[in-house]
């Protein structure tokens, strides 16, 4: 009507003091070795795109059993080289022997490579019967690196618990024993349900783990394929992403656009829970976490 008065701007609009803090809230990105000279030429776009934002650096995964032991250190080398960043290898000790394990971590080092994020890992799906003698739970295997260098060292976080616990309460345990081997940070499996992270933060904190927590934040991107790995993790599916999801389906010139948007509410909420920071799994992939990053003010 005219001549009433204005509604007043919110004045504690998350999303608005994100933006306007320039970047107060780090991001780290997350890619993996590149299989072809193709993918690799992508990666490096990545990188070069990425790296002005990327505050808190960049990882790079190993498979299972160590399969991408020296795609992950070429890789390592190579996204340290461009960025100019820090860089975290992935160390993944199950399926390694002690003594190739600590060789990976060896050759880092003498890289310039000096974080790591220490995991257990799954089984090698390729390799039928025992496995070589190892690191049998990744606080040994943290233990190890510590002895072996003034590695930073990170570990895994499973706020909806890892598929293999028992429990919720022993899962943190199991964290708590691996901060107090020598680690000190945590990067979080990523959740699509925000509110899991701000739980799993209370719940840490009641145990004594004053470490921080990094949740995983993934781009919502090819939701059929992300839908299906949240379920083989045991990450609640959100009713609301699943319905948003499927109207897209109908419209599909529609999907990059609900992504960033959805990408978006995850970040903000998930700082809303009280992130120090975001790993983003970027996927080799740069324009939604470029858009992001923007997003968040930086």
């Amino acid at each position: 009507m005219r001549g009433a008065p204005l509604i007043p701007e919110p004045t504690d609009a998350l999303l608005r003091r994100l933006v306007e803090s320039r970047g107060a809230v780090p991001l780290g990105f997350e890619l993996f070795p590149p299989r072809s000279a193709e993918r690799r030429e992508a990666l490096r776009e990545t990188v070069e795109r990425l790296a002005p934002v990327a505050g808190k650096g960049f990882s790079v995964t190993m498979g299972a059993g160590g399969t991408t032991r020296t795609g992950t250190h070429d890789t390592a080398v190579e996204v340290a080289r461009i960025a100019g960043r820090p860089v975290t290898a992935h160390l993944t000790a199950l399926g390694l022997s002690r003594e190739d394990a600590l060789a990976a971590a060896e050759g880092f080092w003498e890289a310039g490579i000096t974080r790591i994020l220490a995991l257990r890992g799954d089984r090698p799906r390729a390799v039928q019967g025992p496995l070589p003698p190892g690191f049998a739970h990744a606080a040994d295997l943290v233990a190890a690196l510590r002895d072996c260098h003034p590695f930073e060292i990170s570990v895994a976080a499973y706020p909806e618990k890892h598929p293999e616990a028992d429990t919720l309460e022993a899962d943190i345990d199991h964290l708590k024993a691996k901060l107090d081997a020598g680690a000190t940070s945590a990067v979080c499996q990523f959740v699509l349900d925000p509110e899991a992270y701000g739980r799993f933060l209370e719940t840490c904190a009641r145990h004594g783990i004053d470490a921080p927590i990094v949740p995983g934040l993934m781009p919502l991107e090819g939701w059929s394929r992300l839908r299906g790995f949240a379920r083989e993790n045991g990450a609640h599916v959100p009713d609301w992403l699943n319905h948003l999801f499927s109207q897209a389906e109908q419209a599909p010139e529609t999907m990059p656009y609900l992504s960033a948007v959805a990408t978006v509410e995850q970040a903000r909420r998930l700082v809303g829970y009280g992130a120090p920071a975001l790993h983003v799994y970027a996927m080799n992939r740069w324009p939604l976490a470029l858009a992001l990053a923007r997003l968040l003010g930086h």
